[in-house]
């Protein structure tokens, strides 16, 4: 369940932005860090992704439709930070997440309840410099480091 709130959160992020949205990072190279810090403390996961003006406006949650098992419900949340809970009804599994961007970093945190516990992450995010030469490997897609 981790990697399908970090897959949402990512996909969230590539097709996050309304027209009317403010800016709220900075375009550019970003590193992304996920670790899980309960029940058990997990190595962190980075990604590199380049994200352009097009991308950097305050991300929405993730779409849901009204047949789906998981359902997606917007939090209350500032203009610089993005909150949602998904509740899957079928699968007994919640989860809460909210994030605040500050230009060039951001910070997240996701808290995962399962029937067999609750698992929490962090996600930071900084950027580090320009996409110029930046180059996605075209099987895996962003390079990740752990």
């Amino acid at each position: 369940m981790p990697c399908v709130v970090l897959a949402a959160f990512l996909a969230g992020r590539a097709h996050a932005q309304s027209p009317k949205s403010a800016q709220v990072m900075t375009p550019g190279l970003w590193e992304i860090t996920v670790q899980t810090r309960s029940p058990i403390v997990g190595p962190p996961i980075s990604y590199t992704v380049c994200l352009d003006k097009a991308h950097v406006g305050r991300p929405e949650p993730p779409k849901s439709r009204a047949t789906d098992d998981c359902q997606v419900v917007p939090e209350a949340a500032a203009a610089n930070q993005t909150a949602y809970t998904i509740r899957c009804t079928n699968r007994k599994v919640s989860s809460t997440s909210r994030f605040t961007y500050a230009g060039d970093h951001f910070d997240g945190a996701v808290t995962i309840n399962t029937p067999d516990g609750v698992v929490e992450q962090v996600h930071t995010g900084k950027r580090i410099g320009d996409c110029d030469d930046f180059q996605p490997d075209p099987v895996t897609g962003p390079a990740a480091k752990n």
